[in-house]
């Protein structure tokens, strides 16, 4: 662990990631509702080849965008909570590597997701970041504005680029079935059951209905592949770095469906009134192993992001304060139970815990009104 104010700054970056990844996948359904708008409600098929090569491309540059953030928000993380980072492995650096520049590196891609513009972004497969190899006269390193700042040490991960390269083409050939699934066939499916006997304005209006509703679950699928661009990213990074203990699952909105609150009740939890690594959630080992992948899984329109943990310690943070709770909530639930039965008690359990606090809202709000 390094000092209380790089914890506290650390906290406040995981807040601005996922605050960041929201709006990136936010700007995707907008985006991609907006493409969807040139396919007609009787496409023809070349009509929809069309479209869905514009969305794979959009998706993927977009896919690019939360993939730098990811890493760069981990890099930073990890020097704030352990004093060292990892390595760039799409631009070299010197031997170290300054905490104001890993700053910088991370509020410039957050700045660049609240802007969610597409436009003059690199097609580089890698990376959206600035190149910072060295050429020429540049070749020293550059000399930092606080010639103080930290000077942080970063570690090679093994296979690092390698695997992320194969996750993107996974990533591409996942967008490109999914999208025509969701999309045009979906489509297809929904207006071939329309009744063309009915008069012209039902015909019409069933078949708009149609095209909103796929083109809603094309747009959700887009924003899921496109965040999950920056959560395999960290993922892929906690599966190799030593540094990592485990990971928690943090919700975004605070209301995650049952399967997910599932997941959040799982991480870091206390055994025996004190924290080991067993207790502390997945080992590196396991996540290596892929006994805890389901935690990287995600569905559309989900807003979940598994976290890093380098120090028991880490999970006093007020931003575990949803994990501590399902952690201690979850064998109270789902006593004598196991299997599908337990997920389904566990899902009912959130489902009316949710139901009881969005009435209790509501009925103080009314309250206010009455005041």
């Amino acid at each position: 662990m390094t000092t209380p104010a790089k914890q506290a700054e650390a906290d406040q970056a995981s807040a601005a990631f996922q605050v960041a990844l929201t709006q990136i996948g936010a700007g995707t359904i907008e985006e991609a509702l907006k493409l969807w708008q040139a396919v007609p409600a009787t496409a023809r098929a070349a009509q929809s080849s069309a479209w869905l090569k514009r969305a794979i491309t959009m998706v993927m540059t977009r896919r690019r965008m939360s993939r730098d953030l990811a890493r760069a928000y981990y890099r930073l993380v990890r020097a704030l909570r352990t004093g060292t980072t990892v390595a760039d492995p799409y631009h070299p650096e010197p031997t170290y590597v300054t905490l104001e520049t890993l700053r910088r590196e991370f509020a410039a891609l957050v700045g660049d997701s609240e802007d969610g513009s597409l436009e003059e972004r690199p097609a580089s497969a890698g990376s959206t970041l600035p190149d910072r190899r060295p050429s020429g006269e540049d070749s020293a390193p550059e000399v930092e504005d606080d010639v103080n700042d930290d000077q942080i040490l970063f570690e090679e991960l093994p296979n690092l680029r390698d695997d992320e390269e194969r996750i993107e083409r996974e990533a591409e050939e996942e967008a490109r079935v999914i999208l025509d699934l969701l999309g045009p066939a979906n489509l297809d499916r929904k207006t071939s059951t329309i009744d063309e006997t009915k008069p012209a304005k039902d015909v019409d209006k069933a078949r708009e209905e149609a095209h909103q509703q796929a083109g809603t679950r094309q747009a959700a699928a887009a924003e899921r592949i496109v965040n999950n661009g920056g959560r395999s990213a960290v993922w892929n990074h906690m599966s190799k770095d030593r540094r990592v203990l485990g990971y928690v699952r943090l919700s975004r909105t605070g209301t995650p469906c049952g399967w997910c609150a599932m997941l959040i009740s799982r991480g870091f939890v206390r055994s025996d009134g004190y924290r080991t690594q067993k207790g502390a959630g997945p080992t590196l080992a396991q996540l290596e192993s892929g006994d805890y992948a389901d935690g990287d899984k995600y569905h559309d329109n989900c807003h979940c992001y598994a976290e890093p943990v380098f120090a028991p310690e880490q999970y006093d943070s007020p931003a575990y304060t949803l994990n501590r709770s399902y952690a201690e909530l979850w064998p109270k639930v789902t006593r004598g139970l196991s299997g599908k039965a337990a997920v389904s008690a566990w899902r009912r359990f959130i489902r009316q815990q949710q139901k009881a606090a969005a009435q209790e809202a509501r009925q103080s709000t009314t309250s206010v009104q009455e005041a």
